[in-house]
């Protein structure tokens, strides 16, 4: 059975792959031009771009209209989301078999994951006046530092135009108990723009257990600003802020492995925010960047009894600098370079707040460290065609051994042929967590402060093709990536952690194409085929070896509708079943979910739409244990001044 539901998935795939995707797909070549702000010290375009990426466009979420950024994240090729149950809960996002923690997560360039567990949670994070995705895929620290070993998710929010007072008011209503309101205001003058929002977002959800019939539901707060001024012609400041609450039921799982019905709850509540300065010369060849940002973190967990099973504060504080020239050397290749200088501060904290899990006081003292970095990245661009990107950085680490890392890539617009060529090469590193280094729990965890930090090196190369005068893109990719010293559990009650032998490794291909009529009818799919294992060369858990997505939208010329659908397959899933002794894996099932929506444009303020997830109503875990939701119908308006 299960090699039948293999070659049935595959076939699916392979039959689809002359269709299209508009969101999880390298981006199809169109007037627009696509800038890719986290893909270096300074923004790229995406066809100067050699590292494997996804934009997932204001469009792709204007007309899909998802309620949380994961929804968004499990149709981007590479990627594999792991949600613990009901909205609210612990989501995890691996990127090409890597772990949680070895992505960076940025919203609006403030990394944004708990110093904890050095990893963000997606389960907290709605859609909340985003307006694009940007998902860069391999190593990525020698732009950004620790924790992009395998790669950046820059969550983007929108910013004011300037052209005076716009906003706009949205309402949505759903089964499971859901209701969400949202807000939104932005003014912008010659000089000047600014804008914010304000999301709310309940749900009485359902049962995670498969016992007893408690629902576990969740509440959500997300509140952003962000603001550009033009000091002079030459000087910028720009700022944004954001806030971020989430109260979640959820069950406690037994020291067997069974998930209990129970009442527990966690709060979480986090709060970001940064300024920075740009400088341009006048003849726009220096430039300058400074910026600072500071975020906390507090995440508190109660057992069904009300008392504090597990707390935890954390704080981040980050100071940037750049420097940077533009070359124009026409009589070598006609060619343009930009060679960048950098400094980065970042200083990180971790406190424990719950006494009653802790017998030696001296754990609940804080924790901290620092790290210093110097980054240089040199950019050039060859003939109008080849585009070539080097960076190294070096990390002088506080609490561990120091580190450098550097990447180079390049892509290659083949003249004439609608061929693109792009490949990249570089190391990565990741940090020991502060819970892996000093979360001490009697008779359950001992934390090992002497961990070092893990590194990798990968690559990837691929080919992208444009067809039909660019209505059709296709593109395949083959990326490997190995890791050394993993940081893995050991042990049972209690656990700890160390630096394993031996190497992980990460291998596979992802494959996309889009299609675009531009007569209102987009189509598209994705594929990754992912092959990790650990040092011992088992395959790793929660890592699906086939995943894909299928996208259509229509818009219809004689009325203001737009139609769209999406079918997200999943195959069989390996996960650890702690029921037994000892722990054994088990296969998860493999599994599809369709979703489907429509958009009517009542008028050119006022829109109407509809959608429902999960249509077929599909039983699957991405977690063992944990159910996850049935068919669900949502419904709402949005006007817009």
């Amino acid at each position: 059975m299960r090699s039948m539901r293999h070659a049935s998935f595959l076939a699916l795939l392979a039959t689809l792959l002359a269709a299209a995707q508009p969101a999880a797909a390298q981006e199809t070549q169109a007037p627009l031009v696509i800038v890719i702000t986290s893909a270096g010290l300074t923004p790229f375009e995406r066809n100067e771009v050699g590292r494997s990426f996804t934009v997932i466009r204001p469009e792709v979420i204007e007309d899909t209209k998802p309620a949380y950024v994961a929804d968004v994240l499990k149709a981007v090729p590479g990627l594999a989301v792991s949600q613990m149950g009901a909205p609210g809960n612990t989501t995890q996002v691996r990127v090409r078999g890597a772990e949680g923690n070895h992505v960076l997560v940025l919203i609006d360039g403030i990394p944004v994951s708990e110093t904890a567990q050095g990893e963000f949670d997606f389960g907290r994070l709605a859609v909340a006046n985003i307006e694009r995705i940007e998902v860069l895929r391999g190593p990525q620290s020698a732009f950004w530092g620790a924790n992009a070993m395998a790669g950046v998710i820059n969550i983007v929010t929108k910013s004011g135009a300037r052209n005076g007072l716009s906003g706009s008011l949205a309402g949505e209503l759903g089964t499971d108990g859901t209701r969400m309101t949202s807000g939104t205001l932005a003014y912008g003058q010659d000089n000047f723009d600014a804008s914010g929002s304000l999301t709310l977002r309940h749900t009485d959800g359902f049962n995670v257990s498969s016992l007893g019939s408690e629902l576990d539901g969740a509440t959500h707060i997300d509140a952003n600003a962000r603001f550009s001024a033009d000091i002079t012609p030459s000087l910028t400041l720009d700022g944004t802020i954001r806030y971020g609450r989430v109260h979640a039921e959820t069950d406690w799982q037994d020291f067997s492995g069974i998930l209990q019905d129970t009442a527990d709850t966690t709060r979480l509540t986090e709060l970001f925010g940064a300024l920075g300065l740009k400088w341009v010369s006048d003849d726009h060849l220096w430039f300058q960047n400074a910026r600072i940002s500071a975020g906390t973190t507090e995440r508190i967990t109660n057992d069904q009894f009300g008392a504090v099973s597990d707390a935890y504060t954390g704080d981040r504080y980050k100071a940037s600098y750049q420097v940077g020239r533009h070359f124009v050397t026409p009589d070598l290749l006609d060619s343009t370079h930009t060679v960048t200088l950098g400094y980065d501060l970042v200083h990180e904290t971790f406190q424990r707040l719950d006494s009653t899990a802790i017998i030696d006081p001296s754990m609940l003292e804080g924790k901290h460290r620092t790290a210093h970095s110097l980054i240089g990245e040199y950019r050039g661009t060859y003939l109008d065609q080849l585009h070539l990107t080097a960076a190294v950085r070096h990390d002088f680490n506080e609490s561990f051994a120091d580190i450098t890392t550097y990447s180079v890539s390049g892509a290659w617009q083949v003249p004439n042929t609608g061929t693109r060529l792009h490949a990249s090469v570089g190391t990565g590193s990741t940090n020991p967590t502060f819970t892996e280094q000093f979360g001490y729990i009697p008779g359950s965890f001992i934390p090992n402060p002497n961990l070092l930090p893990e590194t990798s090196f990968g690559w990837d190369i691929g080919v992208e093709q444009t067809l039909l005068d660019g209505m059709v893109t296709v593109d395949a990719t083959y990326f490997n990536q190995t890791l050394e010293n993993e940081i893995a559990t050991i042990g049972w009650m209690p656990s700890t952690v160390i630096n394993e032998t031996g190497m992980s490794t990460r291998q596979g291909v992802e494959l996309t194409a889009s299609l675009d009529f531009f007569n209102g009818f987009t189509a598209g799919v994705s594929y990754t085929y992912l092959d990790a294992r650990n040092p011992d060369g088992s395959q790793e858990i929660r890592r699906p070896r086939h995943s894909g997505a299928v996208n259509l939208a229509y818009t219809l010329e004689e009325i203001p509708l737009t139609l769209h659908g999406e079918v997200v397959l999943t195959g069989d899933n390996l996960d650890t079943d702690f029921s037994t002794f000892p722990a054994s894996p088990v296969v998860l099932p493999a599994y599809s979910l369709v979703n489907a929506g429509l958009n009517y444009q009542v008028s050119d303020q006022v829109e109407i739409y509809g959608r429902v997830h999960n249509l077929f109503d599909t039983k699957y875990q991405q977690v063992l244990g944990y159910n996850t939701q049935g068919r669900t119908f949502y419904a709402g308006a949005k006007a817009s001044f």
